[in-house]
């Protein structure tokens, strides 16, 4: 047999199109499973009836009349939540008197926190999620 440079056949390798759409499609698929496993941020909610001005961690809620607020950036530990009560001083000076303080955990669970026309606080944990950590 006779070596004929014209009818000589490559090997059947991938070529460089084939590899490129493997790559994009491992890729992807490490992408998916990293974004599914990256932990859920728990859900704060906080809902009040009267006009307070709610202090979590530094951070200052306030509105008038306000119903409900979706609290984002908090992470797993301990938090401190503060209401005052806003009065109108001197000369058109605002006043704001501490009402209640409260601290609560928060463990990846959602936590709905409700300011009555008291100014008390009345946090609420969400359970459904914390039986799927423990086990």
């Amino acid at each position: 047999m006779e070596f004929n440079p014209v009818s000589f056949k490559r090997p059947n390798k991938l070529n460089s199109n084939n590899m490129k759409k493997i790559f994009t499609l491992i890729a992807a698929t490490f992408l998916t499973v990293a974004v599914f496993a990256v932990d859920r941020k728990p859900s704060v909610t906080l809902k009040s009836v009267k006009n307070y001005e709610i202090v979590i961690d530094g951070r200052t809620y306030q509105g008038s009349d306000f119903r409900m607020i979706n609290v984002a950036g908090l992470r797993d530990g301990m938090h401190s939540i503060t209401v005052y009560k806003l009065q109108q001083g001197f000369f058109f000076k605002k006043m704001k008197k501490a009402v209640s303080t409260k601290s609560f955990l928060l463990r990846g669970n959602d936590i709905d926190i409700q300011i009555n026309q008291y100014g008390q606080i009345k946090i609420d944990e969400d359970l459904k999620f914390q039986k799927n950590r423990d086990n």
